[in-house]
This record gives structure tokens, sequence and C-alpha cells, in this order.
């Protein structure tokens, strides 16, 4: 009979202890029934065939809704993106929309399923491995749950898991992980649903499986984040964002509230911005000037989630390049200038009417640039 800990009271040292005796069980090769965000998981070591090959065995599988007695992929479950995008097919080059999805989605109950390498991880089930390549699907995953995560670094393995049916007290279902030895009881889980699954392939995506994360969420995560930066977020940044959508939203015949469809989504911030500024009368004329209405805009700091995110960090000169390569020195293959010859594109702040109408034209004349070589780079 299977070991269960109780883990309900939020007691760390509880949880702790909890982890540890899982973790022992899996370098051991057995099975244990874990808690995540979306649901419970039976997991196994990946470096341990018997535990691979148990997983796969559907003596102890309920039937699943709907008549169907097919098993769900096993997920694998790692500590981070670069441990679980080395297994897929192009792991030095897993492709802008899986970088960008991996930024967003984990840790979170969402899974990418991608296309499988031709090698297989160190010591994994070779009838597992066969699985994966004859199916062409590699579904991974990075958990946000203590449980998992602490069980990732304790068993220094990537993890093997089954989704397990739930109760409708939100428990494992009875008869669905029979084979095995400790059970880790955490309650009902934070998010219903289960894991939302993505199936990537190249720069197309679909969500094959809604479960917690909704698929008008995916779809925002998917899209290429284009941000402005310059230095209070009152004046430049907010008149490149708003020039950039209604360029961009010309260029692509819709609406400027259709851009996140077309696979945009475009904002601003400010490398020393305090937050909360209405944009400079100024630059709000020059946009009125090219009929643009942006006096709503209000000003917003670089954060480091923005950072994170953002697929192009384009900055107004070489300075505020420099400001976000110190603080986040890994965006660099996202940073870039506007203007594409290097020169920086000055401040115009106290300026005259005329200054300021001088900067929005420079501005908008390099965004086109940008344009181009932004939908050159989309799928068609």
């Amino acid at each position: 009979m299977a070991e269960v800990f109780d883990i309900r009271g939020d007691d760390e040292q509880a949880v702790a202890r909890a982890v540890t005796r899982a973790a022992e069980m899996i370098g051991d090769g057995q099975l244990v029934v874990v808690p995540d965000e979306a649901g419970y998981h039976l997991v196994g070591a990946i470096s341990q065939p018997t535990a691979a090959e148990s997983l796969l065995t559907p003596a102890d599988h309920v039937d699943r809704p709907g008549g169907s007695d097919e098993q769900p992929d096993l997920v694998i479950l790692g500590p981070d993106a670069g441990s679980l995008l080395r297994l897929a097919a192009h792991p030095g080059d897993p492709g802008e929309l899986v970088q960008r999805l991996a930024r967003r989605c984990w840790p979170a109950p969402v899974v990418m399923d991608l296309a499988p390498g031709t090698t297989p991880p160190e010591s994994c089930s070779a009838t597992w491995w066969n699985r994966v390549t004859d199916c062409q699907r590699l579904p991974v995953r990075v958990p946000a749950h203590e449980v998992p995560r602490g069980l990732i670094d304790l068993a220094e393995t990537l993890l093997l898991a089954r989704p397990l049916d739930l109760t409708e007290a939100g428990d494992p279902s009875p008869g669905s992980y029979d084979s095995a030895s400790l059970i880790l009881q955490a309650g009902p889980a934070k998010f219903a649903g289960g894991d939302t699954t993505i199936r990537i392939r190249g720069d197309r995506w679909e969500v094959t499986h809604e479960g917690a994360v909704g698929a008008a969420t995916v779809a925002r995560m998917a899209c290429q984040a284009v941000v402005f930066i310059c230095t209070g977020n009152t004046c430049r940044s907010p008149m490149a964002e708003a020039l950039f959508r209604k360029m961009l939203s010309e260029r692509l015949q819709c609406r400027d509230e259709e851009l996140v469809d077309r696979g945009f989504l475009v904002g601003s911030a400010g490398v020393a911005a305090y937050g909360g500024s209405p944009i400079s009368p100024e630059a709000a004329e020059s946009l009125r000037e090219r009929g643009i209405d942006f006096a709503s805009h209000v000003s917003q700091p670089l954060t480091a989630g923005l950072a994170v995110q953002a697929d192009h960090l384009v900055t107004m000169t070489q300075a505020h390049r420099d400001s976000i390569l110190g603080a986040w020195p890994d965006a660099a293959p996202r940073v870039r200038l506007l203007n594409f010859n290097g020169a920086d594109i000055d401040d115009p702040i106290g300026g005259s009417s005329a200054v300021y109408a001088e900067c929005c034209q420079a501005i908008q004349s390099h965004l086109q640039h940008l344009i181009d070589e932004l939908l050159d780079d989309s799928p068609g």
C-alpha cells in the first residue's frame, strides 16, 4: 500500500519532509503522486527506465471521458526552459515562437508539444523515447508548484509525468495511480481544467487542450511584443508607440484593436519613468497633426517582467540600450536602437513645437524600416 503524506496545512517542514521522501523513492525508480497548479500527476524519473515503462503501462489507467481509453502523453517536467528545449528538434535554435512562449508561459500549467530531437535524453527509457519519435510529439512543461519544483531539484533529474483524472472534489481518481508508492495529498488544485497544451511546429501554434490557461491568453502570449523605450515615457517612446500602431494597422489593413489578432502587442516604457504621467502636450499635438489621438497615454517604468517578455526592446538612444543591458544582460539579442544607422533620437523635452514635430518625423521615418523587417520575419 502506498504511503500518504497530507501536506494541506501550509507547514513548510511537513512539505519539505514529504518532498525529500518522494525524491528518495523517485531515485529508486518508484512512482509518486504529486500535486501541481492544475491537478495531480503520477511521476517518475526520466533516468529510471523501470519508472518510465510503468508510466506507459495502462493497467491502472482510468478511461477518459467520452469513452476513449487512449493514454495521455507523458509530459516531461523540468526546472527551466533550457533543460527542456534541448530535447526538441532544434535545441540550439528552438525558434522565436518557442522561445517567446517559454518566456511567457513558464513556470505555469502549460505544456508545449514540440517536435522531438533525434537524440534521446541520457538514460531515458527506450520504450518511451520510441513512442515519442513514433508520434513526433514531445510534451514539456516547467511547473510552478513548490512540490514538483522541489522534487526536480532534490532528485536531480527530469521527471516523466502522467496527468491523473480527478474526482469532483479535486482529488486523484481512485484506480488511476495504483502503481504509486507514495501519494502527496494537497487538496484541490489552485486552478481547474488541468494543463493547457499548445502544439508548436515551426512558426505555427495550436491549442489542442484548453485547460487552466485560456486560448485567448495563449494568443496574447504568442504575439510579438514590441516595446519602445525612452527616458520618462512621456515624449519619444509614446510618439513611437502611437505612430507604430497606426502605421502597422494601415500596413496590415486592420484596426488598432485588431493588432493582437494579427500577432502583435505594442507598448512603451521609460528607463527612468515614475509611472502615471501623461504624454507631454507638445508630443500629443505632434501626433494629432498626424491624425492620432494619444492623450490617454500614461507613462510606465521599464520593469523586469516587461524586459523579459518583450521580443523587441526598441530604444531611442544608445544610453537607453546600455541601461537595459546593465540591468538585464540576457536581453541583449532583443534590444535595438530605433535608428538603424546607430544614431540617437534626441530628446525634444523643453523644445518648441517645431522641435517636437521634427522628432516625430524622424521617429516615423525609422519606424518604416522596423515594420518592413518585422513583417518580413512574420509568418504569412
